[in-house]
């Protein structure tokens, strides 16, 4: 993969290079790509680097996933119509990262996941370039012109038991752990309200004094590890795939390859056709589905940020994003 040298805040930093040409808008499989959306795909791929380094120091196996695994076998690099970037892990390598990545991130990179951010609100991990957006010279030019906080998300894969009756009711417990954490901000008497009961289902005790979606991402995080260590050969990201019935068979992890995506080699199981045809059935037919959230997922932080930048200067004052 090529890289180049900058200065980043006093010091020389490894770089990913682009041709200039990388950068412009151009349509891929009938779907255009604005030039702001090849911006945040270099600056993804720089994230997805500092993961490779933390990997390969630790030797921690990590595995393209869902969109990302599709676009390298498909596309050599992102689905035209996709703006995220998505890897995998098996549990214990999970956890192994997850003690040593904030060790290893330098910079303004951070780790979000249930067990460092109380205001996260999702059971998998996710690796950002920054906590703001900023159009200051030093961050536009480490990430290719990228103003906005973007990340890579990281899947924990987990072992799936057999037993359907006990996956019914694991699978049960967890949906409604997650769907108590996503209805908290529009509802929290009503989830509240079902305090008494969560406890009762799972055998545990809140404290109403702490965050309470935290407490319900971290009990949902521990259901999901419940069979691992058992002799069951299926594993999935339990949150997600459940919800589709789809298990992977552990051995379809156990070797992997690289394949081009954009301008880098990312790491994907040798049988990435088998998980693939698992995930997605027939995935060699494209579908435009914008990955399942609004498109491009920069959207929002732009209207925040006009907002911030407007109320500012009426304020009198000097935004701090420059």
């Amino acid at each position: 993969m090529p890289h180049g040298t900058k200065q980043y805040k006093g010091e020389q930093i490894t770089m990913l290079t682009f041709d200039d040409s990388y950068f412009l808008g151009e349509t891929r499989e009938g779907f255009y790509i604005e030039p702001m959306m090849k911006c945040v795909w270099a600056a993804q791929l720089e994230v997805m680097c500092v993961i490779q380094q933390i990997c390969e120091k630790y030797n921690i196996p990590y595995f393209a996933y869902y969109g990302t695994l599709l676009g390298a076998v498909r596309h050599q690099g992102f689905i035209p119509w996709d703006d995220d970037t998505d890897i995998c892990m098996l549990r214990e390598d999970y956890q192994r990262f997850l003690k040593v990545a904030p060790l290893e991130l330098t910079g303004e990179y951070h780790i979000n996941s249930p067990y460092s951010e109380e205001s996260y609100n999702y059971v998998f991990s996710r690796i950002l370039n920054a906590t703001s957006i900023s159009y200051n010279y030093s961050r536009l030019s480490q990430f290719h012109r990228c103003p906005y906080i973007i990340g890579v998300d990281i899947f924990p894969l987990d072992t799936v038991t057999t037993n359907p009756d006990e996956e019914s009711i694991l699978y049960q417990l967890i949906h409604i752990l997650i769907s108590a954490v996503n209805q908290y901000d529009d509802k929290p008497e009503e989830v509240i309200s079902m305090i008494p009961d969560l406890e009762k289902l799972c055998n545990i005790k809140l404290d109403t004094s702490r965050c309470i979606k935290n407490q319900l991402l971290r009990i949902a995080d521990s259901l999901c590890q419940i069979y691992n260590g058992s002799n069951s050969s299926f594993i999935s990201y339990i949150p997600e795939d459940s919800q589709k019935d789809i298990r992977l068979q552990r051995e379809w992890f156990n070797t992997y390859d690289y394949l081009p995506f954009e301008n880098i080699l990312i790491p994907v199981p040798k049988q990435y056709d088998d998980i693939l045809t698992a995930l997605y059935g027939d995935y060699m037919t494209p579908i435009q589905n914008c990955a399942g959230h609004d498109y491009p997922f920069y959207k929002k932080q732009t209207n925040a940020m006009t907002k911030y930048i407007t109320q500012t200067i009426m304020d009198g004052k000097k935004p701090f994003i420059f």
